[in-house]
């Protein structure tokens, strides 16, 4: 078979466009990865294994995630790859430190002795939050492409917004009103003012959300986004399909307003396809498409790009003696008021060594303060922040590095082993940034749509449906492998039929 025509390009390794691909594998397009160079989230520094973004996997058990692993066949490999660390994590508020446990009863005796001020009945609150999440698993379980597009999709939101009570609700609009501003509420939105970039105020649908997912259904995922990544491409591969983690794609050639195929970084010839499906926005896609190509609503979608905020994280490798024997593996911190700004969150990184330890300490940019990225001033106020945490941190404190800054890692002891990584480019450096686009649009979880205005080019990912961590990349990905189905109607018509009941 001819190596230069893909059903379907993948571009990039991000969770959303991945998955995508692998059910458009899986139902018998023919696939090809480009890994656009991306580095992978584990990385190694002076001996130590770093990380550039945290990544917990919540809602594993959800309709959408359920529905996707199903269809791929790979539900044994998955199950073996989530793990329940004990605590699933930790929050440190000013005045009380919460463990958060898989069982719900240890959290809510948590709760109840490290706030035995908050008057409430602390199991039926977490009663009323199951079930507000079980509401949306009918949302959600409903099949449904969001934020849908076409009369069909909109009759079909519009069907499952009908038979879901979420957004007329009454308990969901009261639920937690008597208890804004109180520690209690700090406790269960410190991961979800994390995943959410600090909006204010949130959407209910993605407040309640995220609340439910990281309180019951949290989980660490074996080789973190990496590992889920991998499974994606092994699927893709197992199924004829190609991966070329090194290569780049740097052009998109648009033929009468559809994709054509893609260019290659040092090749001159075509590789023809028929979808190209990514996690970029159509800003960042921009530079990849000729202007004389761009549709009147690709250029739209570029000039409307949605709002985004930066976050940093910084690497420090220790001696593992200095870490606090009560800090979870996960751990949101609220130091001060407005949780956006002034919430951290740490990761305890495994080591080969166990005498080492690393901790990787990610927090959200407040608006108007980037350049603090560039001057270091936001290093040295994370290091702050950790200090008050991590007694005697400097005494056992190696490697210092972050991916985000440019600044070179510091071997605090000159005794590092191993090698450096090498600094980015600037443009890598704002590529690899944890930008997210601020939620909004439909049901307060849509951005951008998937259909670009090039018939063809899709977008998959975290920028369509934002808010919702990966669960929301996997709802974008199921909506984004269906609507790049439809558009080949002699194999979407062989894939319906081999799902059709055959009756005897």
């Amino acid at each position: 078979m001819s190596t230069n025509y893909y059903d379907a390009v993948v571009m990039g390794t991000e969770l959303g466009p991945l998955a995508a691909g692998a059910l458009l594998a899986k139902r018998g397009f023919r696939v090809l990865v480009v890994g656009q160079n991306a580095p992978t989230d584990r990385y190694d520094c002076y001996g130590y294994t770093f990380s550039r973004r945290p990544f917990r996997l919540t809602a594993a058990e959800s309709p959408a995630i359920r529905r996707l692993i199903a269809e791929l066949g790979v539900g044994q490999v998955f199950g073996h790859m989530l793990h329940a660390p004990r605590p699933l994590y930790q929050v440190i508020l000013p005045r009380a430190r919460i463990d958060v446990f898989r069982e719900p009863s240890a959290t809510e005796k948590e709760v109840c002795r490290e706030l035995p001020e908050v008057d409430v009945d602390v199991p039926a609150l977490f009663d009323g939050l199951g079930r507000i999440s079980g509401e949306l698993d009918k949302l959600f379980g409903a099949e449904v492409v969001l934020p849908p597009e076409t009369f069909l999709e909109k009759r079909e939101l519009a069907r499952a917004e009908v038979q879901n009570p979420f957004r007329v609700s009454p308990h969901a609009a009261r639920f937690l009103s008597e208890f804004e501003g109180s520690e209690l509420v700090e406790f269960l939105e410190a991961p979800v003012r994390f995943e959410t970039s600090g909006m204010d105020p949130l959407p209910p649908l993605v407040r309640f959300r995220l609340m439910a997912g990281w309180l019951f259904d949290c989980h660490k995922v074996e080789g973190g986004r990496d590992g889920l990544a991998r499974l994606f491409s092994d699927v893709i591969v197992s199924q004829g399909g190609d991966v070329n983690p090194r290569q780049k794609i740097v052009e998109v050639v648009v033929q009468k307003g559809r994709v054509a195929g893609v260019r290659m970084g040092g090749r001159e010839d075509l590789t023809g396809c028929q979808t190209v499906l990514t996690d970029l926005s159509a800003r960042e896609l921009s530079p990849l498409v000729p202007p004389g190509a761009w549709t009147k609503r690709f250029r739209t979608l570029v000039e409307q790009s949605p709002p985004s905020v930066l976050g940093y994280a910084v690497n420090l490798g220790v001696d593992k003696e200095v870490i606090p024997a009560g800090l979870a593996q996960t751990a949101f911190v609220a130091l001060g008021k407005g949780l956006g700004a002034d919430l951290l969150r740490l990761e305890l990184v495994p080591q080969e060594d166990s005498k080492r330890a690393a901790i990787h300490a990610a927090c959200v940019v407040p608006p108007g303060e980037e350049r603090s990225i560039e001057s270091g001033a936001l290093r040295d106020a994370v290091l702050d922040r950790i200090r008050e945490l991590v007694p005697f941190l400097d005494y056992h404190l190696e490697v210092i590095h972050s991916p985000f800054d440019g600044f070179g890692p510091l071997d605090l002891t000159g005794r590092a082993k191993g090698s450096a990584p090498e600094v980015p480019h600037e443009e890598e450096i704002q590529r690899w940034f944890l930008r997210r686009p601020v939620p909004g649009g439909v049901l307060g979880v849509g951005n951008q749509p998937h259909r670009t205005g090039i018939k063809g080019l899709l977008l998959s990912g975290s920028q369509v449906v934002s808010g919702l961590g990966p669960e929301g990349e996997l709802l974008a990905a199921w909506a984004a492998a269906r609507i790049s189905g439809k558009m080949d109607t002699r194999r979407e018509r062989m894939v319906r039929s081999m799902r059709s009941k055959v009756e005897i």
